[in-house]
């Protein structure tokens, strides 16, 4: 069996646009002469290896052609199961190409390497971070990046502060479902906030009306590299939002319009690349993420979110800029088997002092 496994799915908003991408990238790797197992993360949670060679509409049947179950074991990975006895598939390396929820916050970055596993993209502590809405927003801003005014809505009253009418969005989540813009009174805010994935927590931003979304992706390996700078073009007013991004074509992200390379001003172009070197110093970037940022066709530049995995792992924007993709993804699995499948604070390293020392249970109660 191959060494490498491209994962996707998962039980995520971001299902669907997760196994396009993961056929993509699967399909890269192919053509490119690596052998891959493709290993679908269900709605569910189950873990079914499928053939490299589906399409998406495969993926709409009841039963998956061609799968078969497989469990991940912690630690010793994952394996396929038999009657008898479960035969370890010997994945070494994992593609991680499930966006939004467990796929992007760390979740499942930590599982794998848990589970002695390498896998592509930010470590499970940047990922985190990355995916908190609020603490982008606030570290960002510590390290010198503008960013929009963000402020959470379990505390109502501090949206009060901000300039109406403001975007309510969910605090951990996608940068596209359950996103609404135009809020203008504090009681829509709070029901918003109340429902969907923003039970998990809300946040508040003033909403940039006529602002340019404008994204660029960054990697460190085999040294730290910019692609293209991208600005979507959305087919109607308002935000940029899951139709926008996926459903304008038939390959997902691939195939939404665009302007690619954007055309800007060269001091909006530098700005851009000095606020995305210092964001991936700053929150330890690894793999390939996308920073989005908004601009107000002049001078103002604010980061609107880091994408830990974006949609096509932004194969197009490095493509832009002279990178292709097999050579794309090649590099971010080489950078996954170099890095350490387990981190420091992982290790346990205590001596059983305080064990011995300690008196009952009850003792300690009283």
């Amino acid at each position: 069996m191959s060494s490498v496994a491209v994962v996707f799915g998962g039980p995520s908003p971001e299902h669907d646009i997760s196994i396009l991408t993961g056929l993509q990238a699967a399909r890269v790797l192919l053509e490119d002469g690596i052998d891959v197992q493709c290993i679908y993360w269900s709605k569910t949670a189950e873990w079914l290896g499928v053939p490299a060679d589906l399409e998406a509409a495969d993926f709409l049947d009841p039963v998956i052609r061609g799968a078969s179950e497989l469990s991940l074991s912690v630690p010793g990975g994952f394996s396929e199961v038999t009657r008898r006895k479960d035969r370890p598939l010997g994945i070494e390396v994992v593609l991680n190409c499930c966006h939004g929820g467990p796929g992007e916050d760390g979740t499942l970055a930590g599982m794998l390497a848990t589970a002695g596993l390498r896998v592509t993209g930010p470590s499970p502590e940047a990922s985190a971070l990355c995916m908190d809405k609020l603490a982008t927003a606030g570290v960002a801003t510590g390290a010198g990046v503008e960013a929009i005014p963000t402020v959470s809505l379990r505390e109502a009253t501090a949206a009060i502060a901000l300039p109406t009418p403001w975007v309510v969005k969910p605090r951990f989540g996608g940068s596209s479902l359950g996103v609404e813009a135009g809020v203008v009174d504090l009681a829509t805010a709070t029901a918003l906030a109340a429902s969907g994935a923003s039970r998990a927590g809300a946040v508040a931003q003033p909403y940039l009306e006529d602002w340019v979304d404008l994204n660029i992706a960054v990697r460190t390996y085999p040294e730290l590299s910019l692609s293209a700078i991208e600005r979507p073009l959305r087919s109607d007013e308002g935000i940029y939002d899951y139709r926008g991004k996926y459903l304008s074509g038939g390959e997902g992200m691939e195939s939404a319009p665009r302007e690619l390379p954007a055309r800007l001003p060269t001091s909006t172009e530098e700005k851009i690349r000095a606020a995305a070197t210092s964001i991936t110093d700053t929150f330890g970037l690894t793999g390939c993420p996308r920073i989005d940022f908004l601009w107000d066709g002049a001078e103002s530049l604010r980061l609107c979110e880091i994408n830990s995995i974006p949609g096509a792992l932004g194969m197009y924007l490095w493509s832009a800029a002279g990178i292709p993709r097999a050579q794309l993804l090649g590099d971010l699995l080489t950078e996954a088997r170099e890095s350490r499948p387990w981190r420091p604070q992982w290790s346990a390293s205590s001596d059983g002092t305080a064990l011995r020392i300690a008196g009952s249970v009850a003792q300690k109660l009283t």
